[in-house]
Order: structure tokens, then sequence, then C-alpha cells
């Protein structure tokens, strides 16, 4: 299937294109202009050195400047859409029974593709890993150093200490749409005593919320636009657009010393050098594929592809991802389908008129996917039907529950859409799509926090133009299909209370290959359902971790002046959506790069 392409509202004018020269020397190079390639790219030149950036795609154009398309960035031209290996345990209703990997494709990466979600994680994320330097406390001046806050007024008091106003990336509420599900989505997590919590990053992460996002001014605040797009990056910093890496130039005594790339509309090869130091920021699925073609990784996998072992190390090894899963609620049937495909058809002209003409600041909202919960499952009495908190375990969320809105009629409408950003085979989509001939759809899905399950990124190929080859492994682990049952059970609470029950609202049980009658056996019906309808938020990391592959400066072990800065440096995922991490981690790198300079 074709991906849609956006190529008409774009623009090509984002930032100043630095055409490379074969053997150009620059001080730093930087590989991935994404949440914090942009980042430690910006800092490093801002503080006076020559550094290029490298990034693979070109600008994000003015589709991706409005909140309300973003479900349409995913399975676009903006989007590598990686394909995934099958585990045959998960993504069965997807295509090829696998899910597929969402990655952004130009300036701010994934940052200009993603929902926008600003939620740091728990302390706990930080606190547990016992890596020295790396604790909550280390962490947090840099998560306050990038934040722009523009609505500090609209929180509790408690959260002045949490936040700052004057960071480059300028974070504030979405607008508001006007759709009486927020209200009752509230109104029935609140019935099951899951509270309303004005701030998830600050005191406490439990309970429902509306959140901040990377959003300002109506428009995405991605990091092209919150580093790359000031005057005085701009003055300073050398981008190349359209350059793909294709692996490190690495010396006989182990130095990094500049990288290989295909550069420009002919592809052309170039040799580029560091005086200094080489940053792989190239994501997660990437970074891992480029070390390795640079000899870096896996010893007994490198021989098998016939590369040269220069240091054997865990690259690609360990990759989590925040797998969930996709619950659909009936609501609302009261309008035609006529009536009802009328206004969805009248909403699409007016967004495409909004964005052709105004960059489409009057579409600032996405809708109710603002709109999220922390809950810990195993905290929840499921027979009184409460979230209990008796204990210091209560306070460590284990779901995310994440929200979205269908209209009526809007999957046949779309149908093309929504099979690009679900990753769903035809037989399902043509099942909801029957369904919501007559039904609005909400749809609540839920998402495992601290994942067991594991899986590789392996090469696929020598060829470094191929993608890597992508194992995610989700489910291989039961106690994550156990996390998701209960995250339905409460799902299934939550469309008794009040609020739900009121608009006759109920789970959408659909006929699955191999799957019980839900009728029959609940119990196992959930479970099978949530192997069909595995869907991935794309925030793998792992890959390149520190205290396996990375040291706790960053430096990759056993190869001088090269390091590693992206969500694959994570060890462990953080609770909550990565983006906020990964920018931090970005900022951090800048600072240890500068601090050994100076030393």
């Amino acid at each position: 299937m074709q991906k849609p392409n956006f190529s008409f509202l774009q623009e090509d004018n984002f930032i100043n294109f630095h055409f490379c020269l074969d053997g150009a020397e620059f001080e730093y190079i930087v590989v991935g202009a994404g949440a914090a390639g942009a980042a430690a790219a910006a800092r490093l030149a801002l503080a006076g050195a020559r550094v290029l950036l490298v990034e693979a795609g070109g600008d994000p154009g003015l589709i991706s400047k409005v909140p309300a398309a973003s479900m349409a960035l995913l399975g676009s031209n903006l989007d590598y859409q990686y394909e995934t290996i099958s585990n045959n345990v998960s993504c069965l209703s997807s295509e090829n029974r696998a899910c597929r990997a969402s990655r952004g494709r130009c300036l701010g990466g994934s940052t200009s593709i993603n929902y926008m979600m600003y939620i740091r994680g728990n302390l706990q994320d930080f606190d547990s890993l016992g890596i020295e330097g790396w604790s909550w406390n280390d962490m947090i001046p840099y998560f306050l150093r990038y934040e722009g806050l523009t609505d500090l007024s609209q929180l509790p008091s408690s959260s002045i200490p949490y936040h700052n106003t004057t960071g480059t990336m300028k974070i504030g509420f979405f607008n508001n749409s006007d759709n009486s599900w927020r209200s009752r989505i509230i109104d029935g997590f609140n019935a099951l005593n899951i509270p309303y919590n004005a701030d998830v990053n600050a005191i406490s992460q439990i309970g429902v919320s509306q959140v901040i996002g990377y959003v300002y001014k109506n428009q995405r605040m991605s990091t092209a636009r919150g580093y790359l797009e000031r005057d005085d990056v701009k003055r300073k910093l050398k981008v190349a657009k359209y350059t793909r890496c294709t692996g490190v130039i690495i010396d006989d005594d182990n130095v990094a010393r500049g990288i290989t790339v295909v550069h420009g509309p002919f592809n052309a090869t170039l040799r580029l050098y560091a005086s200094r130091e080489v940053i792989l920021s190239a994501g997660a699925l990437v970074t891992p594929q480029l070390l390795m073609l640079s000899g870096i990784g896996p010893a007994d996998h490198l021989n098998e592809m016939g590369i040269p072992v220069r240091v054997d190390l865990s690259v690609g090894d360990n990759m989590t991802d925040h797998a969930l899963s996709l619950i659909f609620i009936k609501v609302e049937r009261n309008s035609s389908l006529l009536k009802a495909f009328f206004k969805s058809f009248g909403r699409i002209i007016d967004f495409l008129i909004d964005v052709l003409f105004t960059q489409g600041k009057s579409h600032g909202s996405i809708d109710i996917t603002d709109i999220i919960a922390f809950v810990n499952t195993l905290c929840y009495d499921f027979e009184k039907e409460q979230l209990k908190n008796n204990s210091a375990d209560c306070a460590l969320p284990t779901t995310q529950f994440i929200l979205a809105y269908i209209d009526k009629g809007l999957i046949q409408l779309g149908s093309t859409f929504f099979q690009q950003s679900t990753g769903l085979n035809h037989i399902i989509t043509k099942q909801l799509g029957k369904i919501n001939e007559k039904y609005a759809f909400l749809l609540l899905s839920s998402l495992v926090l601290q994942p067991r399950s594991s899986g590789t990124v392996r090469l696929a190929s020598v060829d470094p133009l191929q993608a890597p080859a992508i194992f995610p492994n989700y489910l291989s682990d039961e106690r994550d299909v156990d996390e998701i049952v209960r995250g339905i059970r409460i799902t299934e609470q939550l469309t008794e209370t009040p609020a739900f029950k009121a608009v006759g609202a109920s789970l959408v049980r659909l006929e699955l290959e191999g799957c019980p009658s839900s009728s029959q056996d609940s119990a196992a019906y959930w479970r099978c359902y949530a192997r069909h309808l595995t869907y991935s938020t794309f925030h793998s990391v792992g890959t390149s971790a520190l205290g396996r592959v990375l040291d706790t400066r960053l430096r990759v072990r056993g190869v001088a002046r090269l390091r590693v800065a992206d969500a694959g440096a994570l060890p462990r995922l953080p609770r909550g959506n990565t983006a906020a991490a990964v920018i931090a981690l970005g900022e951090r790198l800048a600072d240890f790069l500068l601090e050994d300079n100076i030393n």
C-alpha cells in the first residue's frame, strides 16, 4: 500500500542546506537530527565548536506543524515505517503478523511525527538503574534546562519547583477540543477511585490527567523547531540534509576519525572527518546498525556477516518497547451515517484549508489524546472496582491508558489512513469499519510501562542502505500479557461507570482467528485479543545501553572519540513517553563533550 504523500504541503526553507565536500573536516560530527542529536549539535555550535549535523531526511514541512495531523503522519512519506520480524505471539492481526516500527524521516526525527506528549517518567526509572551519575537528581537539571513551559499558571502551585519557563523547547497545553468525552473519561476514571492528577511531571504520576505537550502557539514544537530553527543556531551550525551515514571511520588504534555518507540527490559517497569526536544519534534502531557495520557489536553476528570485529559488545541486544493493545469501545449511535460522513468530510476539508492558508494554527488540538491515565494495576481491587493506595509500590504505575476518538463512519472514509496509522490487516479493518458504520469509537489502549519482553536489532545485510533486521519480540514474556489483560479488565469496569453507561458504551469483541469466543471464556479471549491487537508506541530503548555498550559518559567502550546519544542509550524504558528523556540525554552529552575538552 502506498504511503500518503504530503510533499505538496512541504516547504524546504526550514534551515540552510550545507553541501558537503569529500574530506571536509569539523570538530564534531553528529549523525541524526532527532530528539537528542538536534539538542547536542545545537548546544555544541552555540558554544563555538565547528559542528556538522547529518540528517538522512529533509524538512518536516507544513503538515508536521499541525498537532491535529499526528495520526496521518504515521505511515506517510515522513515515516521510515520499518518492517519488523514477527515472533508469532504478538501483532497477529497486523499485516504479516508483525508490528511496524515508525520513525521520523526528517529534521526533528520522531519529534516531528509523534503525539508530542511531555512525560518525563518516574524518578525511580533513573534511581533504580544503579549507574553512578545517572540518578534522577543527575538528570532533572537537563529536563529543566530545555523546558520552556508556557502554562505554569494553569498548574497548581505545588508544581512550580518541577518546571522551568525559559527553556528553548516551548511546552504547554494543547487546545481543548469540543469533544464531550473529555469530561466523561475523567468522570469515569474518578468513579474507579483513580484521581485527577493536574501534573504527572510533579509530585505523583498516578491518576487521570490532561498532559502538557511539545506545542507552542498551536503548532508542534519539534527539536527541529526548538533547537535548529533558532537564529543563533542557524548562523553557527552546519546541517547536511538528505545525507545518510553509512559507517564510522575507525583507524587501526580504534580511534573514530569520521564517517562515510551518501549525500545529495545523486548519492555521492563521501568521507567526512571529525577532529574531536563522532556522535551517533540515529536512534535505537539505526545507531546499532551503524556500530555493527563499523565492526562494533556481537562478535558471532559480525563474523557471520563477514565484518572484521573491532570490539565485541552486546550492540542491538535487550531492545525493549512500550507495547499496548488497541481496545475499541462502541459509543454514540444517534446520528445517521450520511450525516456523520458529511461531518467528517467537512472537517477534513476545513483542516486542509487551514493548513494551506494559516499553517494549521486553528488545529492545535489532538482531540482527547492528551487525556491519559497512569495506574498500578496490581493495586486495583477488581471486586470493589476501586484503585487502592495502600503501599509505596502503588505510587509506581504499571500501565498507561492512552485514548483517541474515531468519528462514526470515519474508518470507511479514511480506510487508507487508518490502515497506515495502525498497521492492522484488511480483515480487522473491515470488521471495525462495519461496526463504525453504526457507532463512533473510543479507542482506549492499555500500555505496559515496564515490559519484561525484549528483542534485538541485527544487520539484515552489509549494505548500509538496507534497513536493519528488527525483532521486537513483543509479549514473549507472559507477564506482559498479564499486565495488558488487567488493563482491559479495568477498561471493562470503566464502561460500567455512570458516565459511560449513560451513553451505552461497551467493548468491541472482534472475531479473531484462533481465539475462543468471548462469551465462552472471557479471560482466554482477552489474552488472545492482546496478542492480536498488539501495537507499538515506537519507544524502543536499550540497543546501545549505558553500562553495557557505553560508559557513564556515553562513550562507546573500546573505541576512542565515539559516543552515542539517543534512545538506545537508555538501559530501561521510563514510565512514560520517551522523547523527554532522550532530549535531556542530548543536552547532557553536550555538557560531557564540552567538559572533556576543557579538561
